[in-house]
């Protein structure tokens, strides 16, 4: 039998992200989302373009894990951030209001995250939606469904 030291470890390796650092999805369904669901306001899903081309042209993927870290890092405290939402290189951003942040500004925040990503040479394509329901998934797959048509018609990044 595993002691309680051992399980917490084990659930902090499930939950989060180290390389990232950020929610795994598990954590963040399991988690996480049962805590904030109520104070979750929009949810900012995005797709890192060309990553299997920079992990290729940088042997590995330390070099694009920690710029997206860097990326990652202009979030707030009451930003959360799960990784590798479908892919290892899919994002979301949940945006919760609390009582010393009452207004949020979510375009401001994608236009950050752009800008972020612009500054480590790398993009993103990006959907905001807003939360409608205190189901996860019902809130992300319209976020997931807005990246890839994007994608399809060739519009990543800026």
């Amino acid at each position: 039998m595993r002691s309680t030291e051992e399980l917490n470890i084990l659930v902090r390796a499930l939950a989060w992200n180290d390389a990232f650092g950020c929610y795994t999805r598990p954590g963040m369904e399991k988690m996480l989302w049962p805590e904030i669901s109520q104070a979750a306001e929009w949810i900012i899903y995005f797709d890192v373009d060309d990553m299997h081309e920079i992990n290729k042209d940088h042997q590995g993927y330390d070099y694009a894990d920690s710029i997206i870290k860097n990326v990652l890092a202009i979030t707030r405290e009451t930003d959360y951030t799960a990784g590798q939402w479908k892919s290892g290189d899919e994002f979301l951003i949940v945006l919760t209001k609390n009582a010393t942040r009452p207004t949020l500004d979510p375009v401001g925040m994608v236009t950050r995250l752009q800008d972020e990503f612009i500054k480590w040479g790398m993009s993103a394509t990006f959907a905001l939606v807003p939360v409608i329901s205190l189901d996860l998934s019902e809130n992300v797959q319209p976020a997931i469904d807005e990246v890839y048509k994007q994608k399809d018609h060739n519009k990543r990044g800026r």
